[in-house]
């Protein structure tokens, strides 16, 4: 019994120290989509991913979520999803802030069938890029509507797919982490002055244009945004591939 516990933990620390790890330097890699089986090996690297050829979950357009009455009432910050349709810039004076909390991201991702889709297409290929993700792997999705603010990923893998809309993802560097005030979290990168960030200058973004078709997969540990160009409807599907590690390192955050 105490040799069990002993490789438990020992196995346990391991993965602590594997989530842990973060590069000093950031380098955006490349794949296509019928690339898949480079994604372990890139995945490896710990570095923003970018995948093209991706074909989106259907039904996260305005169009289709049109087509859905069941779904017209559901609340969006207050308002029902039917107005946010109609008017879209309604989303656009969030500021950052998300519309949707956290469990209602996940609702309707699941009345999407989005984690359905997550499963099926993204866990194998997840799970094949850890040793641990064959016995422990699970993801997670939600939908974006409208933009995010800065937000710190906790997956072991991230990734941020648009749907509609074209997006920029702005990743703060990890040498920058230390400038930021102390109300940093769900603010775009343009509303820190000197004002409230007195060493503003200091902070440093790689920002990336994703489309539809493009998804972005981001280590842990990794401080983003996800901001929409212009006012018109946006939206996007988040999926998390999580391990034990990082579902105990999410509740807590």
């Amino acid at each position: 019994m105490i040799e069990i516990l002993f490789l438990i933990g020992l196995v346990f620390l391991i993965a602590v120290l594997f989530y842990k790890q973060r590069r000093p330097s950031m380098e955006i890699l490349q794949a296509e989509e019928e690339q898949s089986e480079q994604f372990s090996e890139l995945l490896e690297e710990q570095q923003p991913l970018i995948i093209r050829g991706i074909s989106p979950p259907k039904g996260l357009t305005r169009d289709a979520l049109m087509k859905i009455p069941r779904l017209a009432q559901f609340s969006v910050g207050g308002q029902p999803l039917s107005d946010i349709l109609t008017t879209p810039t309604m989303l656009s004076s969030a500021n950052g802030s998300p519309v949707l909390s956290k469990e209602r991201r996940e609702i309707l991702a699941s009345e999407l069938s989005i984690q359905i889709w997550a499963n099926h297409l993204w866990l194998p290929r997840f799970s094949a890029a850890t040793w641990m993700g064959w016995m422990t792997g699970c993801m997670r999705a939600e939908v974006v509507l409208g933009g995010m603010g800065l937000h710190r990923t906790t997956a072991v893998y991230t990734c941020i797919m648009p749907t509609e809309g074209t997006y920029t993802m702005s990743i703060l560097t990890r040498e920058s982490e230390s400038f930021l005030p102390p109300s940093w979290q769900y603010r775009y990168p343009g509303s820190f002055s000197p004002n409230d960030t007195p060493l503003v200058a200091d902070l440093k973004y790689m920002d990336i244009i994703v489309r539809p078709g493009t998804l972005l997969c981001l280590p842990p540990h990794t401080i983003v945004s996800i901001q929409p160009k212009g006012d018109e409807f946006a939206a996007a599907a988040i999926i998390e591939y999580h391990e034990p590690i990082s579902l105990l390192s999410k509740s807590f955050s």
